[in-house]
């Protein structure tokens, strides 16, 4: 025993899709882009610099959108004032060794605790917008 089915709408379902993953996207780049500001602003306020120059630093690139992979780098900038790999916001960060070893200074972190204390925000962000979106 065979059977037919037939479809109509599929390519107007297909378009459809397209048309709200493309709004989706440009949601979560929103998004994302007024969080990165959220978390440069608190890591801002976090860091431990005398000199101000690290502060100074702390940036962030523009959010990407690599074939449907979306990102943002907030971090140390790498400038004339520290080196080009940003060692020197990591030894802030996470603490190093001085004196060849013999003593150690302490982590002053501010990169991961201004992203902890938002991402949570930022998240629901996202979903909410995500969910305005799909229920328009």
């Amino acid at each position: 025993m065979s059977f037919t089915l037939k479809i109509d709408g599929v390519a107007d379902l297909q378009k459809a899709f397209e048309e709200k993953r493309k709004e989706i996207e440009e949601v979560i780049i929103k998004d994302l882009d007024e969080g990165a500001d959220v978390i440069k602003t608190s890591a801002k306020s976090k860091v431990h610099s005398i000199s101000g120059a690290l502060k100074d630093s702390i940036n962030r690139n523009k959010v990407l959108n690599h074939g449907g992979k979306i990102d943002v780098y907030i971090g140390v900038d790498v400038n004339q004032k520290f080196t080009p790999s940003g060692l020197y916001g990591i030894a802030v960060e996470k603490g190093h060794a001085v004196e060849k070893g013999t003593s150690k200074v302490p982590a002053h972190p501010f990169l991961r605790p201004a992203f902890d204390e938002n991402k949570k925000q930022i998240k629901d962000k996202i979903e909410s917008d995500i969910k305005e979106v799909v229920n328009d």
